[in-house]
């Protein structure tokens, strides 16, 4: 999770499912008619609440998996919808936002936003993962988290773990996901026990995504893992098998396999 001075960051993605191509033709349109909706982008039912107390969440989906969750689309989500027409009118919307660096920073401080936008720089290139618009399967996480916390109001990350089992006949994920009422869930709701119950039973670490809304200069957030995210994941992949990382700011996703981690930093 990005814990750094002064910056706003929100938690799972473009390449982790293959490539994939431009936005489908229009099959549905939002009420303010800018955003293509997609009537597959959904997921069957409510999740399983292992966990609701007090603003802190920690649900599971576990669902066949669909082409339309790898795909650059939307859900008929009104209040994705309306975030992402806010951000566009205020003139936000950036598919690499400029790193909000605080002025002033000094010392160990400055380290760490040297290291940060060494990161970005990068991710930005292409040297490490790819940023390519926002898939259905993040949107659709991204919706859940903005309906509990309009996140144009206070921005709140959300931590979401999906696994897969299966072959290509019939594959099912598994999403666990979990937020708090601050801007950083607790660790009560990463859900790694369940995590780890999954793997036990032979299901695939495929990969992690967590959210990046908005800096606290109002900017887009930056969508790429921070470098104590580097350090997170890292852990992740050692100890459960982590494939892949994904970060999404509601409009744009980055996604790396773990071993393309190796040349960012972390702290």
């Amino acid at each position: 999770m990005r814990r750094l001075p002064n910056r706003l960051a929100v938690v799972v993605l473009v390449s982790i499912f293959g490539s994939c191509s431009s936005l489908r033709p229009i099959e549905g349109q939002n009420a303010r008619g800018s955003d293509p909706v997609d009537p597959a982008c959904v997921l069957p039912g409510a999740p399983t609440v292992v966990l609701a107390d007090g603003g802190v969440v920690l649900w599971v989906w576990r669902v066949p998996w669909k082409d339309a969750y790898a795909r650059p689309a939307l859900p008929n989500n009104a209040g994705l919808l309306a975030y992402r027409a806010a951000i566009r009118e205020e003139g936000a919307e950036e598919r690499y936002p400029a790193l909000a660096v605080p002025t002033g920073a000094s010392g160990p401080n400055a380290d760490v936003w040297r290291d940060e936008s060494f990161n970005n720089d990068l991710a930005y290139r292409g040297v490490v993962g790819a940023i390519g618009p926002i898939t259905c399967l993040d949107a659709l996480l991204f919706a859940q988290e903005n309906a509990r916390v309009p996140q144009l109001e206070r921005p709140t990350e959300f931590l979401a773990s999906v696994l897969r089992k299966g072959s290509d006949e019939h594959e099912e994920i598994v999403v666990v996901f979990g937020a708090g009422a601050e801007l950083f869930p607790p660790k009560t709701v990463y859900g790694f026990d369940i995590v780890d119950d999954y793997l036990a039973q032979g299901w695939s670490y495929w990969y992690v995504l967590h959210n990046h809304t908005r800096q606290s200069n109002g900017a887009l957030g930056i969508p790429v893992p921070s470098t104590s995210d580097v350090q997170f994941v890292r852990g992740l992949a050692a100890k459960r098998g982590l494939k892949r990382v994904r970060v999404t700011n509601g409009f744009y996703s980055f996604d790396a396999g773990i071993d393309e981690m190796r040349a960012l930093r972390a702290r």
